[in-house]
């Protein structure tokens, strides 16, 4: 019986079209918009949640000045360090001026701050990648966008200054989410050109530094030892675990998680009052077939199933179209640029529209509640009287 409902739904979605096309497009722009805006803060947690893994902490100048490189000597002599490594970053670009790229140069005690959970180069790329300064290790979702491809040279450029630019050779891509918009190069590249170009020597100073801690319970402990450590000298510190500063990327800019569930809320209200006029209609229009229905012996419940099928349908149809949408155009992930400081990225996973499907699913059963259960509790005879 329930399948023979489930065609008679289907036979009545039909009937008509042009109302069942629009609501269920409603449902569609819907679920595409609920689902790019809660996959940009679900994006960075995930990332915050796999550099917490790590075990490191980054120490930046408190003045958001540069740090002097050889901070690193006294830092790998503290207890519970196992490594440290001076970044500098150069936010460079490829083609497009407005598009800038945060690349960063890094130097062989890059290797002493890698943890089992990230990705590992082998030793023999490793020894190459330190070989030739040309050689770059660039994420999977970076050598998409840009169409590049390993061992063919790109060149980026100074947005500043266009004499400044640097040739790279991709050796390695990364294929893994957190490092998949990284751009890591030979500092040295950087340092000379620099130096060439300007006669200025900035191989000394680092943008920051990357420490390794040997577990989880003396992260907090080493980063104050270090801040202490360099207290009331001409570069202060403070430092903070690498997943606290991933995640003030988005928050240096104000409340956004706030903002975007804000969004979301009014998206599906919207969405909610749009679907119960629809739906709403729709049992009008079938208060003739919901008489004749109860007169031939048809329990309320199977009414009542009949049409919310009807409108789970519609929701459910809707809303696959809207997260195929989203998982098209944002599967991939995208940078969000400046909006960030050019760090965070949003990438729309197969979790996170199936988590649109169900809630479409769920608002679309919502908004049928009121006018289905009316018409589940109606009478037949009054149902007719209603229609004559």
């Amino acid at each position: 019986m329930t399948a023979r409902l489930f065609v008679i739904a289907l036979r009545n979605m039909r009937r008509q079209l042009r109302r069942t096309i629009l609501t269920g497009l409603s449902f569609a722009v819907a679920v595409f918009l609920y689902t790019v805006l809660v996959a940009v803060p679900w994006s960075m947690d995930r990332i915050a949640y796999n550099a917490s893994k790590g075990l490191r902490v980054v120490v930046t100048e408190r003045n958001s000045g540069r740090l002097p490189a050889r901070y690193c000597d006294p830092i790998k002599k503290m207890p519970h360090v196992l490594g440290c490594a001076p970044e500098i970053v150069w936010a460079a670009v490829y083609r497009d001026p407005k598009d800038p790229i945060v690349m960063y140069g890094v130097t062989p005690d890059i290797t002493k701050v890698t943890a089992s959970s990230d990705y590992q180069v082998s030793s023999e790329l490793a020894e190459k990648f330190l070989s030739d300064r040309r050689y770059a290790l660039i994420g999977y979702a970076l050598m998409r966008q840009y169409g590049w491809k390993l061992g063919e040279p790109i060149t980026m450029h100074n947005p500043n200054d266009p004499r400044l630019a640097l040739t790279f050779i991709p050796l390695v891509e990364f294929p893994n989410e957190y490092m998949s918009h990284s751009f890591l190069f030979d500092r040295r590249m950087l340092d000379d050109a620099v130096k060439n170009l300007y006669g200025a020597n900035i191989q000394n100073y680092a943008s920051f530094l990357v420490v390794r801690v040997d577990r989880a319970e003396n992260m907090g402990l080493v980063a104050s030892e270090i801040d202490e450590n360099f207290h009331n000298s001409d570069a202060e510190t403070e430092t903070t675990t690498e997943s606290d500063s991933i995640a003030n990327v988005v928050t240096a800019i104000g409340s956004i998680r706030t903002i975007i569930y804000s969004l979301c809320i009014v998206v599906l209200l919207t969405v909610l009052l749009i679907a119960a006029n629809s739906m709403a209609m729709m049992v009008r229009d079938r208060i003739s077939e919901v008489a004749v229905m109860r007169a031939l012996g048809f329990t309320r419940a199977q009414v009542g199933i009949l049409l919310f099928t009807e409108a789970a349908l519609i929701g459910l149809g809707g809303a696959a179209v809207g997260a195929a949408a989203a998982l098209y155009y944002f599967g991939h992930g995208v940078r969000l640029g400046e909006v960030t400081g050019m760090l965070g990225y949003m990438q729309v996973r197969p979790e996170t529209a199936a988590a649109g499907v169900a809630t479409a699913l769920a608002v679309s059963i919502a908004a049928a509640l009121l006018p289905v259960t009316r018409a589940m509790r109606i009478a037949p005879a009054m149902a007719f009287r209603q229609v004559v």
